[in-house]
């Protein structure tokens, strides 16, 4: 098999649903269907782990990583042509960086870091297949999370350092900035005081005005805060006690649905009231990704309990193990157009029609 093919193999099996009690209000549903097993394809580069993976809503899908070293090469790219096949990507060199975040709209996507210099953030162009430097939030110290929510419309979360001038003193903290333009210009970055002493996981955005963003502090407490105004005030959500952190957020409206983790498991959550209640279901495994199609379908990713890769299909809150093939290690990320995912181990690449 070509090692630039990605095919997807079919196999008729019992479906396994797996279903978990709800820390708030939960539902499972059974049913019957065909479980399509799922082949990966290596990556080009084995000395450049992939990091990061994200998809059009048009279905062009970019995988991405960086080794964090000044050692050559320091960066891969690949799409994913129209075919299935992936093909190499040409990226910026970025030596001692880390891509964090990457999101899309139907034709391009952004993608952000943190390098030496502060903030790394590229722009994609579906069209051409190609990579550029973009502008970036000014000032900012790296880039947190990312989150696309219309055409060339999106919010970042950035590090900026607050300067308390009386006190002579400073602190880092995060701020949202926001791009119309496909990152070519952002507005000032507003600082989020309530992220001091925290680190920010995710963000999502429904519009310019309303975003969800979670954070967690150094105590390993989850920080769930949301904003109606562009993020000049928030209003913190309460979440049960034992959830550690909460990512891959997706907000449609006031409805979400994300990806939570406990001390024992990871749970597949979801709210229709922006936060002030969440229904939740327990996976199995540790979960690394979760990227949705709909609000409803989705595809999650992560490691079973023996260590090897796991990846389902969710429809509501009924979940459908895949068999994997030529998939080594476990997938450590997952993005979805409106028709295709896509998942990545460090060295794999895999796609299918959730």
């Amino acid at each position: 098999m070509s090692p630039r093919s990605a095919r997807v193999r079919h196999t008729w099996r019992a479906l396994v649903v797996l279903c978990g009690s709800a820390l708030v209000l939960a539902g499972c549903n059974s049913t019957t269907s065909a479980v399509a097993r799922v082949t990966g394809v290596p990556s080009i580069s084995i000395s450049v782990p992939l990091h990061k993976v994200s998809c059009t809503s048009s279905n062009s899908c970019i995988a991405l990583g960086t080794t964090g070293s000044e050692l050559v090469p320091t960066s891969v790219g690949e799409y994913r042509q129209s075919s299935g096949a992936w093909s190499s990507l040409n990226v910026p060199s970025a030596p001692s960086s880390l891509i964090t975040s990457t999101s899309c709209w139907k034709t391009g996507c952004l993608i952000g870091g943190i390098q030496p210099s502060g903030t790394l953030l590229w722009a994609y162009n579906a069209s051409s297949q190609s990579v550029s430097v973009q502008g970036q939030p000014a000032p900012s110290e790296g880039v947190r999370a990312l989150d696309c929510f219309a055409t060339s419309s999106c919010a970042a979360i950035v590090n900026v350092t607050s300067t308390n001038g009386s006190a002579n003193t400073s602190a880092s903290l995060s701020a949202i900035s926001f791009t119309s333009d496909g990152g070519v210009t952002w507005s000032t970055p507003t600082p989020l005081a309530w992220t001091l002493a925290e680190t920010v996981k995710d963000v999502s955005c429904s519009d310019a005005l309303t975003c969800m963003v979670s954070a967690v502090s150094g105590a390993g407490t989850l920080d769930v805060e949301v904003t109606h105004d562009a993020g000049v005030t928030w209003t913190a959500r309460t979440t049960p006690s034992t959830w550690l952190g909460l990512g891959s957020l997706h907000c449609t409206g006031t409805s979400c649905v994300g990806l939570a983790d406990t001390t024992t498991t990871s749970l597949v959550v979801r709210t229709s009231t922006f936060g002030r209640l969440w229904r939740t279901s327990a996976l199995p495994v540790k979960a690394n990704a979760l990227a949705c199609t709909t609000l409803k379908s989705c595809v999650v990713v992560g490691e079973n309990t023996s260590g090897g890769a796991w990846l389902a299909t969710l429809s509501g809150s009924s979940y459908v193990v895949h068999p994997l093939r030529y998939v080594p290690s476990p997938l450590v990320d997952v993005a979805c157009g409106s028709a295709t995912c896509a998942a990545i181990g460090v060295s794999t690449l895999l796609t299918l029609r959730p």
